[in-house]
């Protein structure tokens, strides 16, 4: 009989030695050195900047931190989506480096698009997928850069830069395409809550800075906050506003901390659309609460009707005076230069300017005069060269009717977006999102009957961040019905 050899198999996790002969390296040797000259090179660079170049502290700190968001971020991209919804409200504060292209919307807007396709064409898969609102978004910037292209071949006038008008839409092309990242980058609808909840964050520190402004200066001048035109941040709080009403009643959907940030968040934008004293914000918040009343409960849809009847009687005296203000010497004070705190034109000025602008849009009425032109358009017929003062002017002025035709494709792509994830919404949080993004279309529509507001790089990257989140969503939906479908038939 043969002695038969056992052998004990090997225990689990235990690392096997490697041969004598093959040579092992360290390098963590090296570590603390990098680590020594990384910090040797920031301290030299903080030396420069303050001595050679006279940056103050405060900025200097600024840049440090934001350069340690975009390590972060390089490292973990996820943390790009967020830093990019706390940075849109604060868009004026962001601080620059001084060189041309390197700010703080290119570095995060760079990281999120490495993050989006980097990894897909390591892996072979496919970039993006085909949305609702690719193509309008896509056709709308394409027009956007020909305008400005067009501009620089045929100046509307004397003194157009169209450097300084590139720089301008390509700060407005990173608004709209944070969108294709979001709708192709969201894994699923617990991140998409962290975004919101973020998304609130931002809003609330916007709130604090524009209530800070108001406490100091009252109502004898307009604030402006962090975005630094009063008109841009009333719309920027009325869009918010609209979205975060309907999302924050979900309550079932958050974490008790959560929730109370996004209640906040509301409740705070909504207040603050009335700060700087914009009409049009005014009637963009009001018409879409009503709005989304009527798309959440019929009863809710009542009541708001009947405050908002009642709005005479429980608004602040400030907010009914700017509704029925109509000053004769607003155009006076814009001719002496007091235009940054003075009130808006009058209402008989406004019309004005678009009649001038719609009669030169006949010269040209397929593809316009070009990006910037409305001001040379306006020069020598009024005062003073002025802007358009509405989305639907300018673009008819600057695009033509090839730009008016792809902004009402853009906007009603928008609606049959948030349409379609409130008819297919299987929880509520689908649904009050759904009812948040049209309500927050309503009043950018309407905040840009009397201004350009849609171009905004702060406004527009919040918006189709928004806009990201509802066609994902409609994806999710559709890849959770496939499965389950899938799941049926293998039972059977």
């Amino acid at each position: 009989m043969s002695a038969t050899r056992h052998t004990s198999p090997q225990p689990r996790g235990r690392q096997i030695a490697p041969p004598a002969d093959v040579p092992q390296y360290s390098y963590s040797w090296l570590l603390p050195i990098v680590g020594a000259l990384v910090a040797l090179m920031f301290a030299f660079a903080i030396y420069k900047l303050h001595y050679s170049y006279g940056q103050a502290p405060h900025r200097i700190f600024k840049i440090l931190i934001g350069i340690a968001v975009l390590l972060i971020a390089a490292f973990r991209p996820k943390v790009a989506l967020h830093a990019w919804l706390l940075a849109m409200p604060i868009g004026e504060w962001l601080p620059s480096t001084g060189i041309p292209g390197v700010n703080g919307p290119n570095l995060l807007f760079v990281v999120l698009l490495g993050s989006w396709i980097v990894p897909r064409i390591m892996s072979g898969t496919r970039i993006g997928s085909r949305t609702q609102l690719s193509a309008p978004i896509g056709l709308f910037v394409a027009l956007l850069f020909f305008a400005v292209a067009r501009s620089a071949v045929m100046p509307p006038g004397s003194g157009y830069e169209p450097v300084a008008m590139l720089k301008s839409v390509w700060q407005s092309a990173l608004g709209f395409s944070v969108y294709y990242i979001v709708a192709n980058t969201v894994t699923d609808r617990r991140e998409m809550r962290k975004l919101i909840t973020t998304l609130s964050i931002g809003v609330l520190v916007s709130c604090a800075i524009a209530f800070r402004q108001y406490a100091a200066i009252g109502d004898a001048k307009r604030i402006s906050g962090a975005l630094g035109d009063v008109n841009d941040l009333a719309a920027y709080f009325a869009v918010c506003g609209s979205f975060l009403i309907p999302v924050a009643l979900t309550s079932r959907a958050y974490s008790w901390w959560r929730h109370m940030i996004i209640l906040a968040g509301a409740f705070g934008s909504t207040v603050a659309t009335f700060l700087p004293k914009s009409r049009g914000a005014y009637l963009a918040i009001g018409a879409a609460v009503l709005y989304l009343s009527r798309l959440m409960d019929r009863r809710l849809f009542m009541i708001v009707i009947i405050i908002l009847l009642a709005s005479p009687f429980w608004l602040p005296g400030s907010v009914m005076d700017r509704i029925a203000e109509t000053r004769a010497d607003s155009v006076e004070a814009v001719m002496i230069g007091d235009s940054t705190d003075s009130l808006d034109p009058s209402a008989a000025v406004r019309l004005d300017i678009w009649r001038i602008v719609l009669v030169a849009s006949v010269r040209r009425p397929i593809l316009g005069h070009g990006y910037a032109s409305i001001p040379y358009l306006t020069y020598g017929q009024l005062d003073k060269p002025w802007s358009a003062h509405s989305l639907y002017v300018e673009t008819m002025g600057e695009m033509g009717l090839l730009g008016v035709v792809a902004l009402i494709w853009l906007f009603s792509s928008c609606f049959k977006s948030g349409y379609r994830l409130l008819r297919t919404a299987g929880t509520s949080f689908d649904r009050q999102l759904a009812i948040g993004f049209l309500a927050a279309t309503i009043a950018l529509m309407i905040t840009n009957v009397f201004g350009q507001r849609l171009t905004h790089v702060s406004i527009a990257g919040t918006y189709f961040f928004m806009a990201g989140f509802v066609d994902r969503s409609i994806a999710l939906a559709r890849e959770e019905e496939s499965a389950g479908s899938e799941e049926r038939t293998d039972s059977t």
